[in-house]
This record gives C-alpha cells, sequence and structure tokens, in this order.
C-alpha cells in the first residue's frame, strides 16, 4: 500500500483516539453512562425519527434542484430513492456515500464526474454559508463564549460577499471572468439557485436547532434555545472538519466546549454521541426502506461499463 494513503487512513482514527482520550481525562466514563440511564428512550426516538424524515426530504429537495438546474432533468421522485440508498453506504464509507449519488447520476444519465463532482462541492460550500449565517444571528441575540468569533464573521461575511461578487455581480457588469473544472457550477449558479439552496438549508437547521432544543430537555439539559440557534451551526461546522473516523470526536468536543456553560460536561458527551449515532442509524433504516426499489438499479449500473467523460 502507498505509504500517503496508509498515512491518510492512520491520521483520522489517531486524530479520533486522541481527542476522546482528552474527552475522558476530564469527563468520568462513569458519568456519561449515568447520564443515559435518565432520559426518556422512547420520546427521544419518536422525536428523532420525524427529524430524520424531514431532513432526507429537506436533503434530496435541495439535490434534485441543482441536479435539474445543471445537469438533467430528474424527478424528485427518482433522487428519493437513490439519495436514500447513499445514506446506508455512508455507514461503510462517507467518501463512498458522497459519491453515490453522483456516480449513479454518471452511469444512468453520462453526467460528467467532474461537473457533479463540482455541484457537490457548490452544495457543501452552500451548506456552510447557511451555517455562518444562521449562527451569526443566533450570536448576535445570544452572545457566544468563543473568543473571537464576532471577528471572525466580519472575515466570514467577507468570503461569502466576495463569492457572490466574482460568480454572480462581475457577469451582470459584463465582465469576465475564469471559472475552471470543479467551479464550474458556482459559474452558472444564478441568484435564484443561491436563494432556494440557502432557504432549503436554513429550514433544515432551524427543524435540527428546535429538535435538538427539545430533545435535550428529555435529557433533563434545558439549553436556552438562542444558545442552540448560536451554538448548534457552529457544532455542525466543526464535525464537518474531515480530521476524524465519521466525525466523531470533534463534534463531542464541540458540544461540550460550546454548550459546557448550560450543561454537565458528561451529559453533553453522552447526549452528542447518542444524538449521532441514532441519526446515522435512522438514516440508514430510510435507505434500507428504498433497497428494494432502488438497490436493483444501481446495483445493475455500478456494473455497468463507465462511460468516457
Amino acid at each position: 500500500m502507498n505509504i500517503k494513503v496508509w498515512f491518510g487512513r492512520l491520521v483520522p482514527w489517531v486524530a479520533t483516539v486522541a481527542i476522546f482520550s482528552l474527552l475522558l481525562r476530564r469527563i468520568s466514563l462513569e458519568q456519561v453512562v449515568e447520564s443515559l440511564t435518565a432520559v426518556n428512550w422512547p420520546l427521544y426516538l419518536l422525536l428523532m425519527a420525524p427529524y430524520s424524515v424531514a431532513y432526507f426530504l429537506l436533503d434530496s429537495a435541495a439535490v434534485t434542484w441543482v441536479v435539474r438546474r445543471f445537469h438533467v432533468a430528474v424527478r424528485y421522485r427518482e433522487i428519493l430513492p437513490v439519495r436514500a440508498v447513499t445514506y446506508v453506504l455512508a455507514l461503510v464509507n462517507s467518501s463512498v456515500g458522497q459519491g453515490g449519488l453522483a456516480l449513479w447520476l454518471h452511469r444512468r444519465e453520462a453526467v460528467p464526474l467532474v461537473a457533479m463532482a463540482g455541484t457537490v462541492l457548490f452544495l457543501g460550500v452552500l451548506e456552510i454559508f447557511n451555517l455562518v449565517l444562521v449562527s451569526s444571528v443566533g450570536v448576535f441575540f445570544a452572545g457566544t463564549t468563543v473568543p473571537g468569533l464576532e471577528r471572525a464573521y466580519i472575515v466570514l461575511y467577507s468570503v461569502i460577499a466576495a463569492t457572490l461578487l466574482y460568480f454572480n455581480l462581475l457577469p451582470l457588469l459584463g465582465l469576465r471572468r475564469p471559472v475552471p473544472g470543479l467551479l464550474a457550477t458556482f459559474g452558472r449558479a444564478s441568484l435564484l439557485d443561491w436563494f432556494v439552496i440557502l432557504a432549503i438549508k436554513a429550514s433544515s437547521l432551524t427543524i435540527a436547532v428546535l429538535v435538538h432544543a427539545t430533545a435535550l430537555r428529555l435529557w433533563g439539559l434545558p439549553i436556552p434555545l438562542e444558545a442552540m440557534l448560536a451554538n448548534l451551526p457552529l457544532i455542525f461546522l466543526a464535525s464537518a472538519i474531515p480530521l476524524t473516523v465519521a466525525k466523531l470526536g470533534t463534534s463531542q468536543a464541540a458540544w461540550i466546549f460550546l454548550l459546557g456553560a448550560w450543561a454537565p460536561e458528561a451529559s453533553l458527551l453522552a447526549y452528542s454521541l447518542v444524538a449521532h449515532l441514532v441519526f446515522l442509524v435512522l438514516n440508514a433504516l430510510i435507505g434500507v426502506a428504498f433497497l428494494p426499489t432502488a438497490g436493483a438499479e444501481i446495483g445493475a449500473l455500478m456494473r455497468r461499463p463507465a462511460e468516457p467523460d
């Protein structure tokens, strides 16, 4: 095996173990386990199941919009089962899960992989922009314990403004600008595309804030809604950093660092681990439900010889 590949696979495991080692030096594992016994599990799962369905529907809507706008006229009901099955693939390998839909479109509709990768990048960047925008609203109302965060927002808003200027406003002024390869979707996206995707992502994030705030109360952790609005997007940003295995470690550290002023650290560690696992499993169960209808088609397409880009 190539040394770089081996090193790349090892680093996430080392980082994950290191983060949890540091957390468990200051948090009693016994307290973490004890906090799990005080939860109303039926009510908690009854709350999380509809949230997973809502996330799936909104996520599929965002994917359908960009695929229809930039690649091929697929229908929402065609995207739904394939998107669901990619959640199952993500349990095995997150990269495979992210690339599953792109590969399906490449094999089924001859969409070039580079073009689809650019669209996935577009969705990912707008996801980050959405987290920045929503968290800044929460920080405005609730404040923050993160040093220098207000100044960081100035930089982040400048990045968003510069992106809009380069890809959307310069063409309106009749100025040409290069849009190479992976950035082609940014060059084609209109302000309407930005608005629609950000609206879908903001709706999903708002639901997440409400659901987690309610779920925390079921755990006996009544964290104020404005604190959740300010910090949950930051937690999602931290978990998006591709540093650890399955987003574990960075997410838990963020929960404790950002919300430790409102709840015991052991309870936050327990909640963040359970919420992460439950979300993955519920999404995978949605995917399993679609396997009979989508699995055969996906399998056949994967066995078909790839068309050259």
